[in-house]
C-alpha cells in the first residue's frame, strides 16, 4: 500500500499562491498578515487537512511559545472572565495558553506545575501568592519564569499582578459601618492556603476593630467559595446571638447563595438584612436584589498578566508590581442598619 504523505507547509504556501515565510506567519501571527492572504492560506490548510507539527518546530527554535496557567477553579465566573482575556492577549502576542485548575488542593496544584513544566512551557502563570514551597522550588529548577496574578497580599519578592484583598475587605467594612451596622458576620472562604480570603478577612477585621467592633471567631463562618456554601453560611448566622444585621460574603457567588438562602426563609433583603459579595461578577448587576460588592476588572488582570509573562520570558525591563484598582459598587442588597 502505498503510504500517504502528510501534507506540509510547502505544499500550503504552493496551494495558495504564497511565499512560505508567508504561509508561516499566517499561520504563527495571523493577526499581523493581510487579510487576503490569511484567507488564502486558511483555504489551503483546509483543503490540504494540513496539521502544524509543533513538536518537530519546538525542537528547531528550542521554543514552544506555550504558557501555562494553573487556576484554582473554573467554577467561579471572575477565573473564567480573566482566562478568556489572558487567552486572546497571548493569541495576540504569539503564544498559546494551557490551562488547568486545582480546585483549592495543595498537592494537585503540585501535580498541575510539575505537568506544565514537563510539557515545555516557557513561563507560567499561577492565581494567588499562596502556594507550597515544592512549587517554587519546581520553578526554580526548571529556570520556568512565572508570575502571580490575582493578589498583592504577601506576595514578597515575586513577580506579581493584582489587587490588595486587604483594601477591599476595607472597603466593604467602610460601607457596612456608614449603614450604622454593628451586629456583622462573615461567611468566609476556607483561609488556609487561600490569601485571597485571609486578607478580605484581616482587612474586614481591622476595619471594624478600628470603629471598635470585634469579629469574633463564632461570627467568621468558613464555606466553600459557591453558591451552597453561602446557603450554609447565612443558615449559620443567623443562628448567631445576637443576629447579624449585616453579613459580608468573601465572593459574589457566596453572596448569591445567601440572599437565596434569606428569600427562602423569608428575611427581607435588605431591608431586614444586608448582605455584600466581593468580584463583580457579570450576574452581581442582573441579581434581585443587585448585589453591593468590590469590583475587581478580571479582563484587565488577565490583559496584564499576559503583557508580564511574555515580557518576563522575552528579557523585556518588568516591575515587580503591577496593582490593579478595584472599587466598591453600591447596589441593593446592602441599606442602613433596621
Amino acid at each position: 500500500m502505498k503510504k500517504i504523505e502528510k501534507p506540509k507547509l510547502k505544499d500550503v504556501a504552493e496551494l495558495a499562491g504564497v511565499s512560505m515565510g508567508s504561509a508561516s506567519r499566517a499561520l504563527a501571527v495571523p493577526h499581523l498578515v493581510k487579510p487576503a492572504t490569511l484567507a488564502k492560506v486558511q483555504a489551503a490548510v483546509q483543503e490540504l487537512g494540513y496539521v502544524r507539527d509543533g513538536a518537530a518546530r519546538a525542537l528547531a527554535s528550542r521554543r514552544t511559545h506555550s504558557i501555562g496557567a494553573v487556576f484554582p477553579t473554573f467554577n467561579n465566573p471572575a477565573f473564567a472572565e480573566a482566562v478568556q482575556a489572558l487567552q486572546l492577549r497571548l493569541t495576540e502576542l504569539g503564544y498559546h495558553l494551557i490551562i488547568s485548575s486545582h480546585e483549592y488542593d495543595q498537592a494537585q496544584e503540585l501535580v498541575n506545575v510539575r505537568n506544565m513544566i514537563e510539557r515545555g512551557v516557557e513561563g507560567l502563570l499561577l492565581v494567588g501568592t499562596e502556594h507550597s514551597p515544592e512549587i517554587y522550588e519546581a520553578l526554580t529548577a526548571a529556570q520556568c519564569p512565572f508570575i502571580l496574578m490575582w493578589s498583592l497580599d504577601g506576595a514578597h519578592d515575586h513577580h506579581c499582578v493584582g489587587f490588595s484583598n486587604e483594601e477591599g475587605g476595607r472597603l466593604i467594612a467602610k460601607h457596612l459601618l456608614s449603614l450604622g451596622h454593628q451586629s456583622i458576620a462573615m461567611i468566609s472562604g476556607v483561609v488556609s492556603h487561600n490569601e485571597r480570603a485571609k486578607y478580605r478577612l484581616k482587612g474586614i477585621t481591622a476595619q471594624l476593630l478600628e470603629s471598635g467592633i470585634e469579629l469574633s471567631s463564632e461570627r467568621i463562618i468558613e464555606q466553600p467559595f459557591t453558591i451552597e456554601g453561602g446557603r450554609a453560611g447565612l443558615r449559620i448566622a443567623m443562628e448567631l446571638n445576637p443576629k447579624p444585621t449585616a453579613i459580608v460574603c468573601s465572593t459574589d457567588l457566596t453572596c448569591i447563595g445567601a440572599l437565596a438562602e434569606a428569600r427562602s426563609n423569608g428575611i427581607d433583603v435588605p431591608k431586614e438584612l444586608s448582605v455584600s459579595g466581593f468580584d463583580d461578577i457579570e450576574f452581581a448587576a442582573a441579581y434581585v436584589p443587585a448585589l453591593t460588592t468590590v469590583r475587581v476588572p478580571t479582563s484587565k488582570i488577565g490583559i496584564s498578566s499576559a503583557n508580564n509573562i511574555v515580557a518576563l520570558i522575552e528579557g523585556r525591563p518588568l516591575a515587580r508590581r503591577e496593582r490593579i484598582q478595584i472599587e466598591l459598587v453600591v447596589r441593593n442588597s446592602t441599606a442602613p442598619r433596621p
